[in-house]
């Protein structure tokens, strides 16, 4: 298990790799602890849907379960461990049927759905009892087409980027049984940073799983999305983190 602190954890050649999405993130969240106006301490009952299209239940990071019709309503998704409602949100995704219905499925395709710095992400705010927003969650989505999915690791490096690169503490994790690179890559990776009245989380994976080739071992050809790629980001209030 190797703990890298500071600015090391980020190369030269991923943050040059990744500098116009990292700019597409800073210009998606305004300040520190926002996501497309999603900030810890925002009450619910105050809160609108002006460029949201759709609210539902969250599943840690998941599907969505119950559609909701406001955010007042968080205490229809059940508590979390931590005793946290989680809302699932999406982007307000107009642009998208509008293009569908122009007959430009590609240009619907350039804007559709949630993304944060070019990523198809879930996106969902965690509420306590009371109404106030206590978390945000972020995770790259499983849906997303193969390429998008095989960048989605890149996620992590642009959160990490936007919050500074110094301060956080990183392990990077082995890999474990019948686990190995995917194209000589292997990020298996978990990175914690405190501000103040903030606690930042990322996860990262870029991987294959057991019994994941890159080539199908019976018919030679090359396979297709036989990898795992995924961040996780969460950004808590330290009273609820780790409970």
């Amino acid at each position: 298990m190797t703990v890298v602190r500071g600015a090391a954890i980020v190369s030269v050649a991923t943050v040059l790799a990744i500098a116009a999405t990292a700019g597409s993130f800073a210009q998606t969240v305004s300040d520190e602890g926002e996501v497309h106006g999603l900030k810890l301490g925002l009450r619910a009952a105050a809160m609108t849907l002006d460029g949201w299209g759709q609210l539902a239940c969250g599943s840690d990071g998941g599907p969505p379960r119950q559609d909701l019709d406001s955010w007042a309503d968080f205490k229809k998704c059940p508590p979390e461990a931590n005793g946290l409602h989680e809302v699932a949100a999406r982007f307000d995704d107009e642009a998208e049927y509008v293009a569908k219905a122009l007959g430009v499925p590609a240009d619907a395709a350039g804007r559709i759905g949630t993304r944060v710095a070019g990523h198809p992400v879930v996106l969902s705010a965690l509420f306590d009892d009371g109404g106030t927003l206590r978390g945000v969650r972020m995770v790259s989505d499983p849906r997303a087409t193969p390429m998008e999915r095989r960048m989605a690791h890149l996620l992590g490096v642009a959160v990490i980027n936007r919050y500074g690169a110094d301060g956080w503490t990183c392990t990077d994790l082995p890999p474990a049984e019948g686990e190995s690179a995917v194209g000589g890559v292997f990020i298996k990776r978990h990175c914690e940073k405190a501000l103040p009245g903030r606690a930042l989380t990322v996860e990262t994976h870029f991987l294959r799983k057991p019994g994941q080739r890159d080539i199908d071992p019976e018919t030679g050809d090359y396979t297709h999305g036989q990898f795992e790629s995924w961040t996780r980001f969460e950004l808590f209030d330290p009273s609820y983190h780790k409970r």
